[in-house]
Formats: structure tokens, sequence, C-alpha cells
């Protein structure tokens, strides 16, 4: 039997898992990982944490095979937008900046006249979750050192992983910082400048895909090659059979993400447009629109209300609260379509709704329904759905699923596997065999929900774009 090792560096844990050649999982690792909330606009991680992180959850794996030389292939996904400044020798010298950091804001005031260029390069509305005003904004704390490398997360990980030592990223990591050109496929020097970047200072782009002949590198101390990097949205999207144009990947976690291919490139105002996938011969794209208050906003309840517990009990609230408030929910900033950091999250009273911990929980799990849809209705606008695929954490709620079936009118399949990311970056690695079994879905069909449409229109009215 053969393997592939598929390594998920997320923004909560380090995982890793073993798939094999029929694309089962036959066996997973997971090691998790601090957040460092320091207030609203500065969210921080530590590197070494991360490194140590990936270490141990990719030993472990590949120490559990007898005999290593039948892992033939590996994957690395990350999150993306997460950025850091470090030195040639591997040292950090600033902590990660999440992706839902947003400190480098002030720096888009003076960039707001060029914003319809910078999204034409990138493919990216202006915002401060994109590396480029983050990496800026490290470049001017961190000066005084020479030789200094900005970069995504994924290039300092792959430092330390591969036996190499490159220093590399991915287009599907690079597009999110913002810097990167879509039509060139490397850094753009206009955006570059505009953002005060040098191109000196960053990583070399290459595809997503290698192959095992010239792999992106081997892991330390194996010859197990790295033959597929990604991001790790963009890498959920292969996790079963090729999505067609006329289907959506909705993947839940800390926040939730829309993705749709691309039958090929278009450029949108209010949604993202992104890599898909890449070689050295070809590229393909994909149609995306982000939720930044997914899992994160159940956290930031949870710290509100000093419980730990909203998890266990959801399923029960989803079912029994009839009445839930509205919430506008900008934990993080909203994303796709409002770009916007300027309201406050709120819950809003409707029909006399209750004002429990337990309708305030169904409340968020609605909000992110409300703003999937909003987003989800746009990316029709352009092209019609016919299905949606979901998975990621929250997706194992029944009820958010059926509330997204109701609203959208259309039906939703839930993978039984929710790791999405993990097995669509094996299946890149492995190079996107068609053996690999299909995973079993369970569907959800739309009805009609009367009370939660109204809900869904008091939300929209109150969160208007500007």
């Amino acid at each position: 039997m053969k393997y592939t090792l598929a390594i998920d560096q997320g923004t909560h844990a380090s995982r890793a898992g073993l798939f094999d050649e029929s694309g089962a999982l036959v066996d997973v690792c997971s090691k998790a990982i601090s957040l460092d909330r320091l207030s609203d606009t500065h969210i921080e991680q530590d590197a070494d944490e991360i490194i140590q992180s990936v270490r141990y959850v990719t030993d472990t794996l590949v120490s559990s095979v007898s005999e290593p030389d039948t892992i033939v292939a590996c994957g690395f996904a990350s999150q993306r937008s997460s950025v850091l400044a470090w030195t040639p020798k591997g040292t950090a010298v600033s902590p990660v900046l999440s992706w839902q950091d947003t400190r480098g804001a002030s720096q888009l005031c003076e960039l707001r006249q060029h914003e319809g260029r910078i999204q034409r390069i990138s493919g990216l509305p202006l915002s401060a979750h994109y590396g480029a005003s983050k990496l800026h904004s490290l470049l001017v704390q961190s000066s005084q050192h020479k030789d200094l490398r900005l970069s995504p997360v994924a290039s300092y990980v792959l430092f330390h992983l591969l036996k190499e030592q490159p220093y590399i990223v991915d287009h599907a990591n690079a597009q999110r910082t913002q810097l990167f050109s879509l039509a060139e496929l490397d850094w753009s020097r206009q955006l570059a400048e505009l953002f005060e970047v040098p191109v000196s200072a960053l990583p070399m782009c290459v595809p997503i895909l290698s192959d095992t002949k010239q792999a992106h590198g081997h892991l330390t101390e194996s010859d197990i090659p790295l033959t597929a990097i990604s991001g790790d949205q963009n890498a959920a999207i292969y996790s079963d059979a090729e999505l067609d144009t006329d289907t959506a990947l909705i993947n839940i976690g800390s926040g939730a993400f829309i993705l749709r291919p691309l039958g090929q490139y278009a450029d949108s105002d209010s949604l993202l447009t992104g890599i898909r996938c890449s070689d050295s011969h070809s590229v393909q794209y994909l149609r995306e629109a982000t939720v930044n208050g997914a899992g994160s906003a159940l956290t930031w309840l949870e710290e509100n209300h000093g419980v730990s517990d909203l998890w266990q009990q959801l399923p029960v609230w989803l079912d029994e609260i009839a009445r839930p408030p509205v919430f506008l929910n900008t934990i993080g900033g909203l994303g796709s379509p409002w770009w916007r950091n300027d309201i406050g999250a709120v819950f809003l009273p409707c029909d006399n709704s209750q004002a429990t911990l337990a309708a305030e929980a169904v409340a968020v799990i609605e909000s992110i329904v409300f703003m999937l849809t909003v987003n989800l209705t746009l990316m029709q606008s352009e092209q019609p759905l016919n299905r949606l695929h979901i998975s990621g954490g929250l997706s194992q709620l029944d009820g958010l699923c059926q509330r997204l079936s109701d609203l959208s009118r259309l039906p939703v399949q839930r993978t039984e596997q929710t790791e999405s990311t993990s097995r669509g970056i094996a299946r890149l690695a492995a190079g996107r065999p068609e053996q690999w079994c299909r995973q079993r879905t369970e569907s959800f069909q739309p009805a009609s929900s009367l009370p939660l449409e109204k809900r869904y229109q008091y939300f929209c009215e109150n969160l208007k774009r500007p």
C-alpha cells in the first residue's frame, strides 16, 4: 500500500492526515496552537509554536508507518493572509500576524484612489485582512534587520519543513498578500510600490503543483517529496470529485468561505477572484466570498458570556429557539461584499425575540447563514448555481445546513468528512486521482420558512452596503 501525507496548518491547530491509494483517511494527528487577541485589530500567533506543531504532527504520522518509503507524496496547505518577518537563517523577528489582524488599515486610506487598479491586478478588493498592509507594518517595525524576509506563514513553515530550506510560496498563498498579479503569476511591481513592500524581500512564486521528479522539496530526514502547496480553502475545493461551475463549496471554520470554479477568468467588483490550481503549464481560477465571523464569532460569544460549551448545546438550541434576535455579525470585520470595519457587533430585537444566551447563539449561527446567502445571491447573478457542498466544523450542525438550504433555495450536500482541506491537499499531491473514493453525503432540501426569511430581510436592511 502506498500513502499520501497531508499537512494542514490552520488557525487553531496543525493537522496531518495519511490517505491510502483509494483516498481513504487511515490515520490523523492534530496539535492545537494558540491565538492571541491583543485587541480587535492586533491578532497574533507564535511562529515557533506553529513550527513545533507542524513538526509534531508530521513526525508522528511518518513514524507510524512501518515502511516510510510507502509515503510517496506530501501536500501542504496553510492558513492564508497570515504573515511574518524573519531572517534568512530562519529566525522569526515578529509574531505571525493572523489573517484576522488588521493593524495595517491606516495605510489603506492613502490607497483608496488606486482601489480599482489594485483589484484588477490582484483579484482582491482593498482590505487590511490581506497581507500587503501587514507586511508593510512589519517592514517599518523591523527596519533594523538586514536582508529581512517578508512572507506568508507558508514560506516560513516550508523553510523549516523541507531539507532544501527553500524560500518559496505557491500561487494561491502569494495571491492573498494582495501583491501578486493574476495575469503575470508573479509579484506585481506596481502593487509592491503602492504598498511600499520591496519585491526583494518576498519569496519566489511557484505553481501549486509539482511532481515527484521535480518536487518543491523533500521533508527533513526523509525522501518524501512535497508535490503540492496551496492555501487551505483553495485546497478544500479538491476534497472530492471535481466541482462543476454550477456547484459551490462552502467551508466553515474560524471563517466561512464560498468557492466556485470559474470556467475562465472573469473580474468581479464585489467578490474575490482567486487561483484554484496551477502547474507549470496551466492555471485555473475560482470565484470566492468570505465571511470573517464564523467559528470566531462563536468564540467571541463564549468569551462575552464566560462559557465554553456552546458547541455541545447548539444542536438542541437550533431546534428549539423559535424567536432569536438578529445579529449584525461584524466579528473580524465585514468581508464580502461589504468590506467594512466601521460597524460594531450588535443583537437587534425582532418580533418579540428572546434575549437569552441560547437565543443569541442561534442568532450567531443565523448571521453566518445570512452573510453566506447574500454572497450566494451575488454569485447567482453571475451564473446560476444548482447545488451547494458544505464542509468544515460548523457544517456538522443540521440546523445551519437546513437554514442555508431554505434561504438559498438550493440543495445542500454535506460531506461525511468535515476536514476537507486535508483531503483536498492530499488529492492534489497524489495527482488528483479519479479512482479516489467518493465521500458519502447527506442532503438538505430547501423548504419554506417565513420567520427565517423575515429575519434575513431585517438583517439585510440593517447591513446595507455603503
